[in-house]
């Protein structure tokens, strides 16, 4: 595929915008008031608001009925079935998602519009497994829809969506009340093998004439993932068994919304998660008579006042005010000892209880217009403007010498505390032309102020070396264009322009560190990540079926990157080469690719009765930095195939899953390494040979050493409905029970590390396989 297809058609239209305004009635149940009334009497069901995100073509979008009959449990499940869509799997850690070729940081996720934290993970402690580099999640118990937006989208969901972002938002009471009922329960249980994991949830809700109010809470507890790999050994980087451990998840969630009128309405909401994963790392690989344990721990707490207004207008729909509060920590508890060298029981000698801590406060305001005509045209404005402030810390507390005379405790950080303060302002217009052309168009700025802060513990030397460094201001645009053209009732083509960007962290700019076999130095020049993305789309929506076809090129510029240089240091006399990290920005990287989604209504076109479909997807890209390097999170060629049955009055269905996941080829997987060579020989009259004398370092462009092989798997769910309110559901996945790695799997393999590190004969990469032949099992229960 080449771009050059691409970019005419950007300039002869780029001027114009978005996706169709019809389209805003797809996503509008975001951003419906949610009163006490909503869904339940004709009078109030109609006052709507315009949504504020849109589902465009290549976006994926899960309700709650589907993320239950799918049994997404985890992000893994969340992107089983999707294309061009992976995770940031780093074994003990799950760094959220991978879409068009970015991964971490460069995909946001929010809950309820706020986002997530960044992770402030750096290479140097990734290589020890100290700390959690994990990116926060919401338990999809709480959910009432994801939505996955691939592509740039910081217009949405500022500084972080360079590539895409995933967007949870939570369940409202009318969710768990029947349209005919004032009071409603949810009972639901499920269990999975894969991780015999149980997941417990119970809520409450209420709708009255003025009142509404919703409960949540679920508890989910399991195990280790399992793997269809095999083998004898049990310890080290060659064990090829994953690491036993254990989880245990709680979740809640709250919602109290108040209407004093038809035009005043306040709700308060509450959500959390408290999360623990205990692993004993058996592939822990420092010494051969270490051993370590690790205590993940995850604690996030939102909290959001919102008023809204929606008075009897000609031109104001809805006025709405929000205030946003986050508090978040990542931790990890790390115990440390040695095998008794007579009983070889563990004896703790360390214990490091790392943690990375986050607050965060925004106060937003948001006016939607009603349709408005000017000069024969449609338009449905949208104006948001907040400030916000976000306080970011690490303190570790690290135990040595345990139960001996020499125990000692040691408070520190790796590096200064960091605020960030932000304000924005945007603007959106949906705009209907005629009944053939309608568009969108966006603008929106920020302006960010990332100010260190004065050492809350003591720091490294080459940290207070540098001292603190003064703030650093970033301006940023961004925006969306696009025009859809409607070529009859059921065929609709579009174009979609949008750009992104990430301001870097403060680990990136700001973490330095000075070691004989390493040294990181900071760049607070560091320029933010941008991205320019843009699709071509082919929509079909009939009685026959839906269908939806693109093609799609993202450049990116100013890419963040970690520089691997050699220097040359003399010390005691002895002059040795060592790498130097350090975060650059690269000139630009880019991917390109396609995507096909789609199903076909079997009945429309067979004698087949009603209720038979064909359910298709089709996922393929190819990526290139300009340093030569690949961009590893590019997925491999992903197609899906299924056939499926619903019985029309809702009681049962069947759905059939065939996946097709690619091999990774050599081309796409090209990464640096530094390698040693030989550069003076001298004889030696001991070993009556050469012998290599000095040796020095460089870097070489090479294939990565694991790619995985293509593989089919197919998978089997459904449900069936006994009576009116209860719900049984089961699935069997990988029913054939292959044997197969995943390219995420693999990719997150740390080849200098003392954890998720594989051995060099590879006999560790069996603890990457994926898991066999595995059930899940789910019964809910509303009344």
């Amino acid at each position: 595929m080449k771009t050059r297809h691409i970019i005419p058609l950007a300039a002869m239209i780029g001027l114009l915008s978005g996706n169709s305004a019809r389209a805003a009635e797809v996503g509008a149940d975001e951003y419906t008031r949610s009163g006490p009334q909503a869904g339940h009497q004709a009078e109030l069901a109609q006052v709507q608001v315009t949504a504020n995100r849109i589902v465009r073509p290549t976006n994926e979008r899960y309700n709650a009925e589907k993320i239950q009959e799918e049994m997404i449990r985890d992000t893994r499940d969340l992107v089983r079935y999707t294309t061009d869509v992976g995770i940031s799997d780093n074994g003990r850690h799950l760094k959220g998602f991978s879409i068009r070729g970015v991964e971490g940081n460069r995909v946001g996720i929010s809950i309820d519009g706020v986002n997530l934290p960044d992770s402030e993970e750096n290479s140097l402690y990734s290589r020890y497994g100290n700390f959690n580099p994990s990116r926060l999640s919401i338990d999809s118990e709480l959910v009432r829809n994801i939505d996955i937006v691939k592509g740039a989208d910081s217009f949405e969901s500022g500084s972080g969506s360079l590539g895409g972002t995933v967007n949870y938002r939570t369940l409202e009471a009318r969710d768990i009340v029947a349209p005919d009922q004032k009071a409603g329960v949810l009972l639901r249980s499920g269990y999975a093998s894969k991780n015999r994991e149980w997941t417990h949830t119970v809520g409450t809700a209420y709708v009255g004439e003025q009142f509404d109010a919703l409960t949540m809470y679920s508890q989910r507890y399991g195990h280790e993932m399992t793997s269809r790999g095999e083998g004898k050994n049990y310890s080290g980087s060659s064990s090829q068994h994953p690491d036993p451990a254990k989880h245990r998840n709680h979740s809640y969630l709250a919602k109290f919304g108040y209407q004093f009128n038809p035009e005043h309405r306040a709700v308060l909401a509450v959500n959390g998660q408290s999360s623990k994963n205990y692993t004993l790392e058996h592939s822990y690989s420092l010494l051969s008579s270490q051993w370590r344990e690790a205590d993940d721990r995850s604690k996030r707490f939102n909290l959001n006042f919102h008023h809204e207004y929606t008075p009897d207008s000609d031109w104001l729909a809805l006025l709405r005010t929000d205030l946003d509060y986050q508090r978040a920590n990542l931790g990890a508890l790390n115990y440390k000892g040695y095998h008794n060298w007579r009983t070889n029981e563990k004896e703790m000698d360390e214990l490091f209880n790392r943690n990375m801590q986050t607050r965060y406060k925004r106060l937003s305001l948001r006016a939607d217009s009603q349709p408005l005509q000017w000069g024969g045209t449609q338009h449905n404005l949208s104006f948001k403007t907040f400030i916000s402030r976000r306080d970011f810390q690490n303190i570790n507390h690290d135990k040595f010498g345990i139960g001996k005379s020499y125990e000692t405790l040691r408070t520190y950080t790796i590096q200064y505390p960091m605020r960030t303060t932000q304000i924005g302002l945007s603007l959106r217009d949906n705009i209907v032309w005629n009944s053939v052309f309608s568009s969108r168009i966006g603008i929106r700025y920020d302006r960010e102020k990332v100010a260190p802060q004065e050492l809350n513990a003591i720091c490294s030397t080459a940290c207070t070396e540098e001292g603190k460094a003064s703030g650093k201001h970033f301006n940023n645009w961004s925006g969306f264009a696009g025009l859809d053209i409607k070529l009859d009732d059921a065929w609709k083509v579009g174009y979609q322009l949008s750009s992104g960007y990430r301001v870097p962290t403060a680990s990136e700019m700001y973490f330095t560190f000075t070691n004989p076999y390493g040294t990181w130095k900071s760049n607070p020049d560091l320029k933010a990540e941008r991205s320019l993305n843009q699709t071509l789309s082919l929509q079909g929506n009939g009685k026959k079926g839906q269908m939806n076809f693109s093609i799609y090129h993202s450049r990116y510029r100013d890419f963040l990157f970690e520089s691997e240089n050699l220097i040359e240091k003399e010390e005691y006399g002895r002059i040795y080469q060592t790498p130097v990290m350090q975060m650059v920005n690269l000139d630009k990287a880019r991917i390109y690719g396609l995507e096909f989604k789609g199903h076909l209504n079997l009945n429309e076109i067979s004698p087949l009765p009603e209720g038979w479909k064909l359910f298709g997807a089709l996922g393929y890209s190819r990526s290139k930095l300009s340093n030569g390097s690949s961009l590893l999170s590019q997925q491999p060629l992903k197609a899906v195939i299924g056939l499926d049955y619903e019985q029309p009055d809702g009681r049962w269905g069947i759905f059939s899953r065939l996946s097709y996941f690619g091999r990774k080829k050599a081309r796409d997987a090209k990464t640096s390494e530094i390698k040693n060579r030989c550069t003076k020989y001298e004889f030696d009259y001991w070993y009556r040979d050469e012998i290599c004398v000095r040796i020095e370092k460089y870097k070489e462009t090479v294939t990565y050493k694991y790619l995985n092989k293509p593989a089919y798997i197919f998978d089997l769910y459904g449900f069936y409905k006994p009576t009116k309110n209860l719900i049984l559901r089961a699935g069997i996945y990988n029913a054939f029970n292959r044997k197969y790695h995943t390219w995420d799997a693999l990719r997150g393999i740390n080849a200098h590390s003392t954890t998720n590190s594989v051995d060099r004969k590879g006999e560790g990469l069996q603890r990457y396989y994926a898991p066999g032949r595995n059930y899940a099992v789910s019964l809910e229960y509303k009344f």
